[in-house]
């Protein structure tokens, strides 16, 4: 087997290759904490599942887009009615498809056997109570 030789020229390279994978590393896991960190200070109201309703559950195809190409995925979109402080709102959640929770919030909807039960608190922002989501129990900060 023949040892390869490394110049000096290849060691800073290669220094500064890893430099910048941490570097990389670092800035995702800073963007990771910092949406964290919003969703956990923003949405900090829970309405509980006897509170709100789920009135439409449709499946749909998500396409989303980056510079490595598109990723195709089955969501189901729900249409959520709630009511904050006397006056409604209807806002809509996400939820991936395909999932164990997602096929038995599809059959207790389709069931109209309590599917806010499954789904469990939704949460919004005092400042803004028309938007709505499942931040509470996804924050990696949650006990």
């Amino acid at each position: 087997m023949k040892k390869i030789k490394l110049t000096e020229s290849d060691k800073t390279g290669l220094l500064a290759a890893l430099a910048v994978c941490l570097i990389g590393i670092l800035v995702a896991v800073v963007i990771v904490v910092g949406v964290d960190i919003y969703r956990k200070h923003t949405y900090t109201c829970a309405i509980p599942p006897d509170g709100y309703r789920i009135i439409d559950m449709k499946r749909e195809t998500h396409t989303s887009y980056s510079v490595n190409g598109d990723n195709t995925e089955e969501v189901y979109i729900l249409s959520v009615e709630y009511e904050v402080d006397g006056n409604s709102y209807t806002d809509t959640i996400q939820i991936l498809a395909g999932t164990n929770f997602a096929a038995e919030l599809h059959g207790r909807y389709i069931a109209d056997d309590a599917p806010e039960q499954v789904l469990g608190d939704i949460f919004y922002s005092a400042r803004d109570p028309s938007h709505i989501g499942r931040y509470g129990d996804d924050s990696i900060f949650v006990e």
